[in-house]
Formats: C-alpha cells, structure tokens, sequence
C-alpha cells in the first residue's frame, strides 16, 4: 500500500469539507432564491389544528343498520392523549365516522393506536383524520441508512449524506420555486445539475472520474431538456395526465401542467443518467490505470463497449419505475378502453407515459458517448493520468487492507470457536 504522507491526508481532508461546504451554501442559496428570501410557499388553513395523538379509551360506539341488517354508518366517540404541539398531555374527546356510501373507510380505532385528530373554527368536536404512519417510515428509513452504512463504510455515510441533500434540494427548493411561479424549466435542470455535482462531489470527491461522469451526465439532461420541446411541438399534450394535476392551476397564476410533466421526465430520469455515466467513467478510469499507456480513441471505443452491456438493464429501469409509479391509472384506462387501440394509445395519460420512458431512455443513450468522450479526453492528459495512477494504487492498498481485516476477523472467529470445541471436549 502506498502510505499518504500526513500533508497530503491533511490537503485532501479540507479540499473535500470545502466541496461539502460549498454545496451545502449552495443549497442555502438555492432555498432563498426559490422561496423570495424564506418566505413560506405553504399556509395551513387558518382555523384549524391537527395534532398527533394516542388513543387512551373507547367512551362509546353509535350505530345504525338498514333493515336488511346491514350497518350504514358508525361513530365511534374515544378519548385520546394530545402527544405534540402546544397541547401536548391534554386528553381530548374524538369523534370517528364510519359510512357505507364511502368506498374506503380506515380500520375502527383501538386503545394504544396512534392517530391524527383535527378541530375546525366553528366546531367544538375533535374528529379523527387518520393514522399517524410517518413513523413506520422513518424507522424504515434509518433502517435503509444503517445498512448503507454497514456494506459502504465511508462511502456509505457519504452516499447518506448525499441522499439527504438531494431530497432537500427537490422538496425545499424545486417545488416551492414552481409553487411561487418560478421558471420550472429553470429549476428542473438547475436542481438536477445541482444534484449530479453534488452527489458525485460528495461520493467521489473531487477527482477526474467525478469530473468526467459530472460532465456526461449534465449533457445527458440538457438532451433530455431539448428534447422535451422539440416533442412539445408534435404531441400537443395538455399537462392534464393526474387525477390530480388540475388542481394545480389555481395555484397563484396557474402553474404549467405541460412544463411540469417535462421537469417530472428530466428529474425522474437523472438517477439512472448518474448510474451510466458513473459506470462508464470508473470502468475506463480503471483500464487508464492498467494500460501503459492509453490513447483516446482506445478508451473511448472500450466506453462504448462497456455501454452497450449497460443500456438494457438501465433502459428497462425507467421502463418499469413510470410502469410501476401509474400502475393504477394504467389498470384503469385499459380496462375501459382495451377494445379501442386507436384511442387507447393516444390517451393523454398513455403518451405521456411513453414519453417519460423515451425521453429518460435516450437521454440515458447519449449519455454514454458523452461521458466515454469526457471521459477518454481527460483521463489521456498527462496529469490527470498521474493523479488517477496514484488514486489507483491508493484504492487497491485500501481494499487489501479491508479484505486483511475481514480474513483477521474470520480467523480470530475461527480459532475462539476452535478453543471452545476443546474446552467442551
């Protein structure tokens, strides 16, 4: 292994918190340009108040039952401990209602259950809104972050943290932004190109393959973006492809439904941008550090090479994440429509899916010549050949080091095993 001389570690350590720095100022910066100085894009509605809440008793349960026998409605009156907000340790009375004209009803509340009630101005009853399920997630969550942590180590307490900034940068950032009437397409790719820079900068730090991957997967989006207005002008879609997406015009002036449907393609589709570009500048990073000496148009062929056994997985990745995410409205069209091809297949919510698919899927496509371009250029100059060389051989000393303790570790368990055999016998 090739031991860092203590200047050197120490180099490396404040450039990489200094690239963590500036992308979480950025982020920050973001934010305040995307919300008018913080300004709040949400005001909950003025008169109500909905807090958690744990159910402590069952005081009493009305019921009423048509003549067939079978029950209508149903309410259900319980007492229930207040568990946060300004009222927390207050018990307060509930009130759930059960109908038969509503398809789908939450399961009767039980002692112990934790809930969500809510008061109304000009009522004085709490009534039950639902069950408090963030919980369950947020467990799930840590569970997710632990096991990252376990199998990556370091890399997995970056990849972590990166997770965390990505989410922050989609909720507080772009969807305020377009809330308060920003440009959306502004938001897309410069959230988007946030992201890419960021997490690579963070996973990889900031090296030649961070570089050359950064670099395919932002001409991968920027593809995707010019491709979505060319489409524009063919399709003639109406941005109405939700349930719930025309409720979205009463917000402040209107918000562009067809705009929004091509930022949902260009985010939805950099996850698998990054997995390309990132599998395509490691891979000839590594042939870089084995050849003596590489030309650029051997790299870049063997970039190509080593797409062509990337495309299929990463194309049917889009294919079933939009499949999976509209399964239900999917189903439905279908169902109604199956008979009729020609209208069944020019279905708004249909194209809109294909689009999604197509626009994600070739923008993944010209991501691989970009970044194998990037790529091959950068890693051929002479001093990026030297860094990548040394960070190489860096890598290689580290994962020896790894597998050593792994093997220790399995021989330390080995032979504690073997001592208590004999003590037994």
């Amino acid at each position: 292994m090739i031991n860092k001389t203590p200047e050197k570690l120490r180099k490396e350590r404040l450039i990489y918190l200094i690239s963590v720095l500036l992308c979480v100022i950025i982020l920050a910066v973001g934010y305040f340009a995307a919300t008018d100085g913080g300004k709040s894009f949400y005001a909950p509605p003025e008169g109500s108040l909905y807090l958690r809440a744990k159910v402590t008793a069952i005081v009493d349960t009305v019921s009423e039952y048509g003549e067939d026998g079978e029950l209508l409605s149903q309410d259900t009156v319980f007492e229930a401990k207040i568990t946060g907000g300004e009222q927390k340790g207050d018990i307060v009375t509930a009130y759930q209602n059960y109908s038969s004209y509503t398809p789908f009803n939450p399961r009767t509340v039980k002692v112990g259950d934790s809930v969500i009630v809510a008061c109304f101005e000009g009522v004085e009853n709490w009534n039950f809104i639902d069950y408090v399920r963030s919980d369950a997630i947020i467990i799930l969550a840590l569970f997710f972050a632990l096991l990252l942590v376990l199998f990556g180590r370091k890399k997995g307490i970056k990849t972590v943290f990166s997770l965390l900034l990505t989410v922050i940068a989609v909720v507080f950032v772009f969807m305020p932004a377009i809330l308060l009437g920003g440009n959306i397409y502004f938001w897309a790719v410069a959230v988007c190109v946030y992201i890419i820079v960021m997490t690579l900068v963070i996973t990889s730090g900031l090296s030649p393959m961070s570089l050359a991957a950064s670099a395919g997967c932002v001409g991968g989006v920027l593809v995707s973006l010019v491709l979505t207005f060319i489409t524009d002008a063919f399709i003639h879609i109406s941005g109405n492809a939700d349930p719930h997406s025309i409720y979205l015009i009463y917000i402040g002036d209107g918000l562009d439904l067809r705009a929004l449907i091509y930022a949902s393609i260009i985010i939805g589709s950099v996850g698998a941008v990054m997995d390309v570009a990132v599998d395509i500048s490691a891979s000839l990073k590594e042939i870089t550090a084995k050849l003596k000496k590489p030309t650029m148009g051997e790299l870049f062929r063997s970039g190509l090479n080593i797409g062509r056994d990337v495309i299929g997985t990463m194309s049917n990745t889009l294919v079933l994440a939009y499949i999976g995410g509209s399964m239900c409205s999917l189903l439905l069209y279908f169902y109604n429509n199956w008979a009729n091809a020609v209208y069944l297949f020019n279905i708004e919510i249909i194209i809109v899916e294909m689009l999604k698919i197509l626009v994600g899927s070739i923008g993944i496509l010209l991501t691989l010549p970009l970044t194998a371009l990037v790529s091959s250029w950068l890693y051929t100059r002479d001093g990026m050949r030297a860094h990548i060389l040394s960070e190489t051989s860096e890598e290689i000393g580290e994962a020896k080091d790894d597998f050593a303790e792994m093997l220790e570790n399995a021989g330390t368990f080995g032979s504690s095993t073997e001592k208590n055999d004999e003590k037994e016998s």
